[in-house]
């Protein structure tokens, strides 16, 4: 059988202190002699003791737990984000809770309801189009939370994140440098994704010179972009450039141009929006929009642990994107 973990009078009576100045160390309390914490500290490890959350939230009504409602784990995107949010949180002694809602209003609430059920003391939500009851919810409880994966400055809800739209500009004119004008835009759903939106609206600000963007929607997967080429490849004249709002969508761009005998990008040329870890093994190496998903996990992170400890407003953060340049676009001469 394992050891048996000590208790919190156990730790008491072996450092020859109260129980109250145990748990005053436990919760980093500051009040007490830097000889007597040592000695507390020294004693929990002796006796494996470990504090119990629950008991702890009873004595000091506070939780230290942070949510996060993600749309998806299927996306690495999200687990760089999520990973960076933990990473800052456990420093402060602070623990992430993780909920997943597929884009879904009714889902998405009912995992808000668990989540404060739980003691969850901020939210953070991805993106910035939620349902008016989880709002509402939040606003009435006093919850602070932020919308992160982007950045709005005009919005009564802190945004700490990237301008979208600026970015799926960036990579149209990148796109037009190269020389391309006849450009294929291959993304997700409109309805599920407000950052799609403002992709697209992006791209369609950028095209005053070109005049000549075509969009396809599919799901957003690797199957999505490979069933997105049989559509592209009916486009007369044929599209030079594909810009994908995924790399996931990118790589099932590459599946379906290679089962219809096509290079990338002598053929055509691909470009993808993530940088996701594997964007640089694709054979060629995918030319992307790079988003700082584990700075905005790190910033968003901070910014509610300052506003749960010290009452710090939350305020709205832009973070840089930036193309990473590889090998799936080809330099085209000027076309007019």
């Amino acid at each position: 059988m394992g050891k048996k973990m000590g208790r919190i009078r156990d730790v008491a009576r072996e450092s020859g202190v109260s129980i109250a100045t145990v748990s005053r160390v436990m919760n980093s309390n500051t009040n007490v002699k830097p000889e007597t914490r040592q000695r507390v500290l020294e004693a929990t490890k002796r006796l494996d003791y470990v504090p119990n959350p629950a008991a702890r939230a009873l004595t000091t009504k506070r939780t230290q737990t942070i949510a996060a409602i993600i749309p998806t784990i299927e996306n690495s995107v999200f687990a760089k984000f999520v990973a960076a949010i933990e990473q800052a949180m456990s420093k402060q002694n602070y623990s992430l809770v993780l909920s997943v809602s597929n884009a879904d209003d009714a889902l998405e609430l009912a995992a808000a309801e668990k989540l404060l059920a739980m003691g969850a003391e901020g939210f953070i939500l991805s993106g910035s189009d939620h349902g008016d009851i989880l709002i509402d919810l939040l606003r009435r409880r006093q919850i602070p939370f932020a919308f992160t994966s982007v950045f709005d400055p005009t919005s009564d809800v802190a945004t700490i994140g990237y301008d979208n739209s600026a970015l799926a500009a960036s990579a149209v004119l990148y796109l037009a440098e190269k020389g391309h004008s006849k450009i294929v835009v291959v993304h997700g759903p409109l309805v599920e994704s407000d950052r799609t939106v403002a992709r697209k609206m992006g791209a369609i600000s950028a095209d005053h010179l070109l005049n000549k963007l075509h969009f396809v929607e599919t799901n957003l997967s690797v199957a999505g972009g490979k069933a997105a080429v049989l559509e592209i490849l009916a486009i007369q004249p044929r599209p030079t450039a594909i810009l994908c709002f995924s790399d996931v969508l990118a790589l099932g761009v590459y599946f379906g141009l290679e089962d219809a005998g096509l290079h990338v990008p002598t053929d055509v040329s691909v470009m993808g929006f993530d940088n996701l870890d594997w964007s640089k093994e694709t054979i060629p190496a995918l030319t992307t929009v790079n988003l700082p998903a584990r700075q905005m996990g790190i910033a968003v992170a901070e910014q509610l642990i300052l506003t749960l400890e010290n009452a710090t407003p939350l305020v709205s953060q832009e973070l840089d994107g930036n193309i990473i340049e590889r090998n799936s676009v080809r330099i085209l001469s000027r076309q007019k």
